[in-house]
């Protein structure tokens, strides 16, 4: 079955453009019946055979044909939202260390404009904005929320209004409650349906939900049962952790590659932050020299949380450096 209003359309063109003089059944273009009666009250298609008997006990299907209603409807889904390949969505991954297997999953679930969804859980700092910030990046017409500033009536409104093909969700478990109950409905059926002043008015749409977070505990089970994948992400061992860094530190900040790995080792090593804090040390740094990087996580060390933990800390980073 096709997944939104949109890839019916398109393969109702296609099947007509084949077979001109033929009009086509639900199977032919990947629709349900629900699909086809939406389609059939938004005026895009029209019944030109009802269901008929072809033998004992045997029926045909139901036969239509696009609408010129929805022919614009369709051409204009193509011109303002062009279809993004795979391949340039794993490109606009390239920053990402690893994952390789969610890259792609995610980038041809992406290109195919399957309305499914995906829920991205972890601890801070292990790549989940940065599939998010790609995703962005490279799907012209994707709309981003942020966690506890983001309200159902100003969710609501930007979905009416710039109708996104992806929703994407950072910071998600900080959301609020009105947010999971307006998208159930989204993820579910791809229906949005809004009250307000006594005003009800409703739009149907194929977006995907992209989401993150760092705990999934105090969601509500009915929004997380509706994503098709859920992965985990660890902490990162030292390697890894080493690899993220460097990679980051070498496109984003030009870093040199033994500062980099100076970096991310000690500020693993001595338990003085995640991937953006390796970053913050550089940034910290007046010039790319060895004494820059001992004297900034000397400085962070003295300054972490906790007397005696600071003191730990402290010795810990004078004896490795």
């Amino acid at each position: 079955m096709a997944n939104t209003d949109a890839e019916i359309l398109n393969n109702a063109i296609k099947f007509e453009s084949k077979y001109v003089m033929r009009a086509w059944e639900a199977a032919n273009v990947g629709a349900s019946r629900q699909q086809i009666n939406s389609l059939l009250g938004m005026e895009f298609i029209e019944c030109r055979s009802h269901s008929s008997k072809v033998g004992v006990n045997q029926y045909g299907p139901a036969l239509y044909k696009l609408t010129e209603k929805g022919r614009k409807a369709a051409a204009m889904d193509n011109e303002v939202y062009p279809r993004v390949s795979a391949i340039e969505i794993i490109e606009a991954m390239s920053l990402i260390v690893g994952f390789e297997d969610i890259k792609e999953t995610l980038a041809y679930a992406i290109e195919a404009r399957k309305r499914i969804h995906f829920l991205m859980e972890g601890p801070p700092a292990c790549a989940k904005s940065l599939f998010l910030d790609a995703v962005r990046n490279i799907v012209p017409n994707a709309y981003m929320a942020f966690g506890s500033r983001t309200s159902g009536r100003g969710l609501s409104d930007a979905l009416f209004e710039k109708k996104p093909a992806i929703l994407l969700m950072d910071e998600a478990d900080k959301m609020r409650h009105d947010v999971f109950s307006l998208t159930l409905g989204l993820m579910e059926a791809g229906e949005i349906i809004e009250t307000k002043s006594g005003n009800t008015r409703g739009l149907k749409l194929g977006t995907m939900v992209i989401a993150a977070c760092n705990s999934s505990k105090k969601m509500p089970p009915e929004f997380l049962s509706r994503f098709a994948f859920h992965p985990k992400f660890p902490h990162y061992t030292r390697e890894e952790f080493i690899d993220v860094v460097r990679s980051m530190l070498s496109r984003l900040e030009s870093c040199p590659d033994e500062l980099s790995e100076l970096i991310a080792c000690h500020v693993f090593d001595n338990g003085l932050g995640d991937v953006r804090q390796a970053r913050g040390v550089w940034q910290l740094m007046r010039e790319p020299t060895r004494e820059e990087v001992i004297r900034v996580l000397r400085m962070k060390a003295k300054y972490s949380t906790g007397a005696e933990l600071r003191m730990l800390k402290k010795a810990a980073v004078s004896k490795l450096l």
